[in-house]
């Protein structure tokens, strides 16, 4: 398919049969675990309406971190939806209107939470989320006789169900002695909070504490359910993972060239000049940018793929816009270049994008902006 046949300056093509046959692989790979598909982010940059189909063949529960995330998925499905994110007051009535499960980690928003649907007559589903040391949101079990008490008094609010208990690794995936180490105290900590609730007589529910990175470096923390946000779509914590696991990336990212001019040595390329030719180039422009989501970061270090070739992007990347080096590449205006994907010989995966970007690959197809149409393949 000529990109330019599309009327357009820049599109991510989402192959839906991929999601579907890594979605196959990521049931054998954990067939003891309810999977619980992450959407947040649209899907990762892949856009929620446009995945949901292949999703839903093997998705057990979904989970946002908005209530506008929440709802668009709900339109395309029945099953569970857990919100990461603290509903705004002013949503909480609609999200339990629409079947929304809450997660609670402080008493106070426990008791906001309480306030407002039982006013309406509604019954809020929650997941009680513990803090073991990410820092962030959930009950700290730290002081275990105070954290235990704060939970008591969550459970004993009126319509709170809880139906599931978890936490949120640091460094899951990490495999540094200190992180493995880490990791452990996570998890030993979280136990102590379940069995701590046992013994109350609290219902626990479902208990998850692992997403992709996590549940594929610990399996003996996987329990009941794991957090799969980048695996389905194709990605990993690195690029043999994926391998590995024999994931097929779902996004392939292209735009086209615009432009082919000659650089004589000493003339330098794009904003700040800090890609300088030590020898006379020949150098294309390409029609897509950080405006795009193609990341400033990624200036002077990455590369794109030309008519099976491996071009370097030269300089500082502009908003809508980059340079790249075609010297030894016989390419013309109109050709497809491949920002994100595969060649058949050659390929630019979100793990390599992610090292240039000090990131992590979920956020490299995150970034990718509205500007960029989604094409949606297979079906």
């Amino acid at each position: 398919m000529e990109t330019m046949s599309l009327q357009g300056r820049t599109f991510a093509f989402v192959d839906l049969e991929a999601i579907r046959k890594n979605g196959e692989i990521c049931k054998k790979t954990f067939e003891d675990q309810l999977i619980l598909s992450v959407l947040k982010a649209d899907a990762y940059g892949h856009g929620i309406e446009g995945v949901m189909p292949a999703f839903e063949s093997f998705s057990d529960h979904y989970a946002v971190a908005t209530v506008e995330e929440a709802l668009r998925v709900r339109k395309h499905t029945k099953k569970p939806i857990l919100l990461f994110g603290a509903a705004p007051v002013g949503q909480m009535l609609t999200a339990a209107e629409n079947d929304i499960t809450f997660t609670v980690g402080s008493a106070e928003y426990a008791r906001r939470l309480s306030e407002t649907v039982s006013v309406a007559g509604l019954e809020a589903k929650c997941h009680l989320k513990i803090e073991t040391g990410l820092n962030r949101s959930g009950v700290r079990w730290r002081d275990k006789e105070k954290a235990l008490a704060e939970i008591v008094s969550i459970h004993s609010l009126a319509n709170l169900s809880f139906i599931g208990t978890y936490t949120h690794f640091a460094c899951g995936e990490g495999q540094l002695p200190w992180e493995v180490e880490f990791t452990k105290l996570q998890f030993t900590r979280f136990c102590e909070a379940i069995e701590a609730m046992e013994h109350e007589g609290l219902t626990v529910g479902i208990r998850h504490c692992c997403s992709t990175g996590g549940s594929l470096v610990n399996p003996n923390y996987r329990l009941d359910m794991v957090r799969l946000g980048m695996m389905p779509l194709g990605m990993s914590y690195s690029d043999e993972s994926v391998r590995a696991l024999g994931l097929t990336p779902a996004m392939r990212w292209v735009s086209y060239i615009t432009q082919i001019e000659e650089l004589p040595a000493g003339d330098a390329v794009s904003y700040a000049c800090i890609f300088k030719a030590v020898k006379d180039m020949r150098i294309a422009m390409v029609s897509c940018g950080y405006a795009d989501g193609y990341r400033r970061a990624y200036s002077n270090k990455t590369h794109l793929l030309i008519n099976g070739k491996k071009a370097s992007v030269l300089g500082r990347i502009a908003m809508d816009c980059m340079m790249i080096d075609v010297t030894d590449i016989d390419c013309e205006i109109g050709d497809e270049v491949i920002l994100l994907g595969s060649d058949g010989v050659n390929t630019v995966s979100a793990q390599e994008l992610m090292m240039y970007g000090e990131s992590v690959s979920g956020e490299v197809t995150a970034a990718i902006s509205s500007r960029v149409k989604r094409i949606y393949i297979n079906g």
